[in-house]
């Protein structure tokens, strides 16, 4: 598998153009997309406003100790 890497801007109508080298065969290919999470904007806001209300959130945070803790006890459980 031959990889390229290329820039495009997604537009308004979210469809992007691209022109692809020579080198590459007619044929099927497959397309990955990486976006930039921390700037994309979903109905709800950016992932970094999700994060910041997360941060604002009176919820009680668990540690790692306490997740693991549950894990165990779920996992004890099936037994």
């Amino acid at each position: 598998m031959h990889a390229v890497k290329l820039k495009a801007t997604v537009g308004a109508d979210h469809r992007i153009e691209l022109e692809l080298p020579a080198e590459i065969p007619a044929g099927p290919i497959e397309i990955i997309i990486l976006a930039d999470a921390v700037n994309q904007v979903s109905e709800g806001g950016s992932l970094k406003e999700f994060f910041d209300e997360v941060d604002k959130s009176s919820h009680r945070r668990l540690s790692k100790a306490d997740i693991d803790r549950a894990i165990a006890e779920e996992r004890s459980s099936w037994e």
